[in-house]
This record gives C-alpha cells, structure tokens and sequence, in this order.
C-alpha cells in the first residue's frame, strides 16, 4: 500500500476462537439489534426496520464522550451493506466525510468450535482522524467482547473443561487478554482484582495483594485448579528508590500472598509465576537464554534486575503447594493495542519516529497470541508440552531499536527524525515514566521453547502490531 494510501484507506481485524457452535454465535452476531449486548466499545445499534436484509436503515451508537454526541447528533444513517447467512457474514456501512466507514463480522467454522472475526475499514480523506477516534476504539477489548457473546451462547458451547483457573492481576493488559481467551475457550476463569469491572465476563474476586479474605475461596474447587500469577504495580515508573521499593514490594508481597492461600488449599495443579526478560537489565550484546546467569554488574538495573529478582526468589522461596510451578518471564507482548506502543506511536506521528539513542539496543518481544498460545500450553490444554521451570517468553526474533521505529513508520506511512537520548529522558520525565525502558536492551530468547518444539505464529513484527 503506497503512503498516499495509508491516509485514505485503512484496516484492522480482530479475530476470537469461540468453543461453540458457529449456527449459535451467528445468531447474534448477524442480529446488529444485539450487538450492545457483547461489544460494549460503543452502545451498539438501533436497526430501523425488521432487518430484511441489505440497505436495512441502522444508526451506529458511537463511543466517546465527546465524538459519541457529536455523531449522533450530526451523522446520518448507515446501512446494511452486506448479509450472507451461509457464510455467517453481516456488514454495515456508515457515510463519512467524503468516505465511509465499514464494519463486518463474520463467524467461521474451526475445530471444536468457530473464529469471530471484526473488521474495520476506513476510506476517505477522513481516515488518519477516524482511525484514531473511532475504529481503534471499536477494535478495542474485542476479546473480551467475544467472550461476553461466548456466555450468552454457553448453554450451546462444544466444550467445557472440569478445571479452575485462577489469574491474579487479572485485568491488566495480559490479564484481561488471557482471562477472555479461556472463558471463550470454555474454561471457568476466576479473576483477584482490587476493583471489580461491570460486565467483565470473568467471575471476579476483591483482594489487595496483602490480606487473606472471602479471595481465598477462588482456590477451592472440586476440579483441578490452575494459578497464573500477574500481580503487579504499572513498570513505567520514574526511575526512583520509592517507586523502585513500590514495584518490587508489589510483587513480593502478592507472591507470598497467594502462596499463604494455597498452602490451606487443596494442592494446585499449576501456578505460573510472571516475571519478565528486562531481569537482564541493559544486556548490550550478548545472547540470553534460561542458562544465562543474572548480571550483578552494571548491567544490573535496580528497576529491572532488582525487581524481577526479588520477584523470582519470593516465588521460589514459597512453599508452594502446586504439581507443575513454573516462572515465565515475559518479553515485550505486541498487539496493537500493547501498551508500550502508545508512547511510540505518539512520536512517529509527530515526526520523531528515527532510532531511540543509538538505535542498536535489542528490542525481545513476542505476539499476543502466541503468548496466549505458550499459557494455553502450560496449562495443559494444548501441544506442546512444555517443561515445568524457567521459560522466556519471548519469539526468536529479537530486533534492533532501528528496527522497531522502521516498522511502526512503515505503518504510519510517515517520516521520523531520530530522537537520540536527550528527548526520551525529557519526554519521559514528563509523562512521569522510565527512559531506560526505550534506551536500554537485551537480546533474550529461549531454548525451552525451541527444545520443546513450541510453534510462534506470530513472526512478522509489522503485522503484529499494524493497527
């Protein structure tokens, strides 16, 4: 696609695995009337007539508190543009200032199951705007979405599996990406979260990573029951002794927490323990597997090496009552809607997207889904099998900064100028974060997972990302 394109004409797809028959989601899927009651991205539709089919009237219910008004109030009606009940396919259409934009849906037949798919398109001179007021926001939490729409047709489902899963940390970026993925896939999912969420699609349990409480009740079942810890305060933090003592103490303490609990509960037939690839601090030039030591030199960052550490020997110090224990350090986890890219994107667009500092720093990262896939295996729900212990998460790719920019400009169809090291710090001293997080490095991979013969489907980092 040239760059002139990619201001007129985009797209984004979001796709779901449903353990339920494909007949059943469709049946709400291609009825927009009941498209509010899953997707809560924005308030849904109001269909005008009985939905006959194709040029049916239908007015998209926007989100955001300022463009949702303002497009209710000034946007005329969309239509069905396009409705294939054997290809289980319904399209909408919204006129936009000299362009338009399209939603579809469509439900396919997969093993012990079917794929959801949402599709977003944006054309027009009108696109650069809408892409980042509306449409992103539409394709936003559509796991979560998905399942939503996965209880409503439950009573249908495929398959459901005698087993508890239990996420502490549950809500985070990855928490409410993994929580979504198993309650779709038919698994019962129970959430440790300090506020609960309307219509989350999980059941949600209050605790403060300190306290025993009514919590504990989450790791008690007649079925095996599964841990997955990923407690933690946000990383990106500035740089300082008591947001350094606050990520670590964050950690620590909900660790031994959730050991105190399971030491008076029936034994675990899994815990995975989160901890992450920046334990390496800033790598430079050396390749990292599970074998390589941690750095105790200068290479050893208080707020990565510190952290992770005491993150690590608090989980392994445990007495933990569980068959399979696992830590799994996690690299960079890449989606569109990742975190880390945020602040990125920002800069591309604002011209500033060249190399960060000398542009050589590693950069390890790994696809949402193939993350997905990696904790599906552990668990024991899929192949391969992989070895209980230490694990990177992390694909075989690792890039160079000068890489990562490439691509995110690539995307944007823009220029960059390089930033060097003196505006990351300002920006990040700014916005209240870490500059180290962009500046520094490390070149992690795994050989579990290669031993272990684990596939990554997610190999293109510019595809992963694209949004």
């Amino acid at each position: 696609m040239s760059t002139q394109n990619k201001f007129t004409h985009w797209q984004r797809t979001e796709t779901q695995f449903l353990a339920a028959d494909p007949k059943a989601v469709y049946s709400i899927v291609g009825n927009l009337s009941q498209t509010g009651l899953w997707m809560k991205s924005f308030d849904g539709f109001v269909v005008h007539d009985d939905q006959r089919g194709v040029g049916t009237k239908v007015d998209l219910l926007a989100p955001g508190k300022v463009f949702g008004p303002l497009h209710r109030n000034t946007a005329p009606s969309g239509t069905i543009t396009r409705r294939n009940h054997q290809t289980r396919m319904v399209e909408f259409t919204q006129p936009q200032p000299a362009g338009e934009m399209t939603l579809r849906w469509q439900v396919d037949e997969h093993e012990n199951g079917c794929l959801v798919h949402f599709t977003v398109q944006l054309s027009g001179p009108g696109t650069t705007a809408f892409k980042f007021t509306v449409a992103n926001a539409l394709c936003k939490d559509f796991a979560v979405a998905a399942a939503r729409l996965y209880k409503i047709v439950a009573p249908t489902a495929h398959r459901k599996r005698d087993a508890q899963i239990v996420i502490s940390g549950g809500r985070g970026f990855l928490g409410r990406n993994l929580a979504a993925d198993l309650v779709c896939r038919g698994m019962s999912v129970a959430v440790l979260t300090r506020n609960a969420e309307a219509d989350f699609p999980a059941e949600q349990f209050i605790w403060d990573g300190v306290h025993q409480g009514p919590w504990t009740g989450a790791l008690r079942s007649d079925h095996p029951i599964h841990l997955i810890n990923l407690a933690g305060e946000r990383v990106d933090k500035r740089n300082t002794p008591a947001n350094i003592a606050a990520l670590t103490d964050s950690r620590v303490t909900s660790t031994q927490t959730l050991a105190q609990a399971a030491a008076s509960a029936p034994k675990l037939a899994t815990w995975i323990q989160s901890s992450t690839t920046a334990i390496f601090g800033d790598a430079g030039e050396a390749e990292l597997t599970e074998s390589s030591p941690i750095p105790s030199d200068h290479r050893a960052l208080p707020e990565m090496t510190g952290v992770a550490s005491a993150w690590e020997q608090a989980f392994n110090a445990a007495e933990v009552n569980a068959e399979q224990r696992y830590i799994l350090r996690t690299s960079l986890v890449m989606h569109p809607d990742a975190p880390l890219l945020g602040p990125l994107n920002m800069l591309v667009n604002t011209g500033l997207g060249g190399a960060m500092g000398n542009g050589q720093q590693w950069f390890s990262w790994i696809g949402l889904q193939d993350w997905l896939h990696l904790i599906r295996c552990m668990l024991g729900l899929e192949e391969p099998q992989i070895p209980a212990g230490l694990v990177h998460g992390t694909s075989p790719w690792p890039l160079r900064n000068t890489e990562v920019m490439a691509a995110l400009r690539s995307i944007a169809g823009l220029p960059g100028l390089p930033t060097g090291s003196v505006l990351p710090r300002i920006g990040a001293a700014v916005l209240g974060s870490n500059a180290r997080v962009a500046l520094t490095g490390r070149k992690v991979t795994s050989e579990v997972l290669a031993q272990a013969g684990f596939e990554f489907q997610e190999t293109d980092f510019a595809a992963t990302i694209a949004g």
